[in-house]
């Protein structure tokens, strides 16, 4: 065996662990994706604020509704809820820390309702987590990717355009 063919044969076996090498760092750098983003659906999923609304009583007209609140999942930086009840629209801005107890909060009347209710209904409710991503919580915590301009059809899709602002919601990250 000649030293030429020695060489062929040592840089055929180098070409063939390196192929061998970058399969199998090929298939780690795949694996290693997959797992980053299944960690980061799983933050996602324990930072995203999660509020639960529980009617307490019905109101009296013109007066305050009470309703119970808890935020079962991460921090609410910013929110915002509309209610109707009888002939009220009852609107607040909401803020609570991460899986918070529930609380009663008191939502002041904005106007009166277009439309009569027998049962008090939530018509809006939208959360801002601590990343500055917001929520549509009536439509399973889907992520709205313009707060700003989907705010403002939702007032207007309810007539409540210039009636109601959630600052916190449209405004820069706090």
């Amino acid at each position: 065996m000649s030293s030429s063919q020695i060489v062929l044969a040592l840089a055929v076996g180098t070409a063939v662990l390196a192929l061998w090498a970058a399969v199998f760092a090929t298939r780690a750098d795949r694996a290693s994706r997959r797992a980053i983003k299944l960690a980061d659906a799983r933050w996602e999923a324990t930072t995203r604020p999660v509020p639960h609304l529980t009617f307490t009583g019905a109101p009296a007209a013109g007066q305050p509704i009470e309703v119970e609140l808890e935020n079962l999942g991460g921090t609410m930086t910013a929110g915002g809820v509309i209610v109707q009840a009888s002939d009220d629209l009852y609107a607040s801005e909401l803020y609570m820390p991460e899986k918070a107890p529930p609380r009663r909060i008191l939502l002041q009347p904005s106007m009166k309702a277009w439309q009569r209710a027998s049962q008090p209904r939530c018509l809006l409710l939208v959360a801002r987590d601590i990343n500055g991503r917001c929520w549509d919580c009536l439509d399973g915590s889907k992520p709205i990717k313009d707060p700003r301009k989907w705010l403002a059809g939702q007032l207007r899709e309810l007539r409540l355009q210039g009636v109601v602002d959630f600052p916190g919601l449209t405004g820069p990250l706090r």
